[in-house]
């Protein structure tokens, strides 16, 4: 019984992911790699910080916050108005591989938030993904690679 569970959960999992990939188009290196570049321009970001963001690292700076802000709209995983898009997210960072779903919607479960503090919206954006982000950086890079 557990195991028919568990697969019914993976064909939901997956149907949704199908579902959000028609709307959302997954990005790759050079789509993260375009991000990473108008951000930095955008918010002038010092050689040695953005060689750190390069490795998705995001130490703390000036310019992290917004930055992060710019990448995931670039990227349109997050926006001012609606926030995370989760199933974007899914989408995007399962796109390699099924195996991390898990790990991908635990970082979400854990992380995610709808700024109920109110937050000015690059810190919000900055505190769900640097959140999430140790949990799945190694999805991260395999997605970006």
């Amino acid at each position: 019984m557990q195991s028919q569970s568990l697969l019914l959960i993976a064909a939901v999992a997956t149907l949704l992911v199908a579902q959000t990939a028609a709307k959302y188009q997954v990005k790759n290196h050079e789509d993260a790699e375009k991000a990473f570049e108008e951000c930095r321009e955008d918010f002038y970001v010092p050689d040695d910080i953005f060689e750190k963001y390069l490795e998705y690292e995001f130490p703390a700076h000036r310019r992290t916050s917004c930055f992060v802000k710019c990448f995931l709209e670039k990227l349109e995983l997050f926006s001012e108005k609606k926030g995370f898009n989760e199933r974007a997210m899914i989408a995007q960072f399962t796109v390699k591989s099924s195996k991390d779903l898990s790990t991908v919607q635990h970082g979400l479960e854990k992380c995610i938030d709808h700024n109920e503090a109110e937050s000015d919206v690059c810190t919000w954006a900055n505190r769900v993904f640097s959140c999430w982000l140790p949990i799945n950086r190694h999805v991260v890079r395999k997605v970006f690679a």
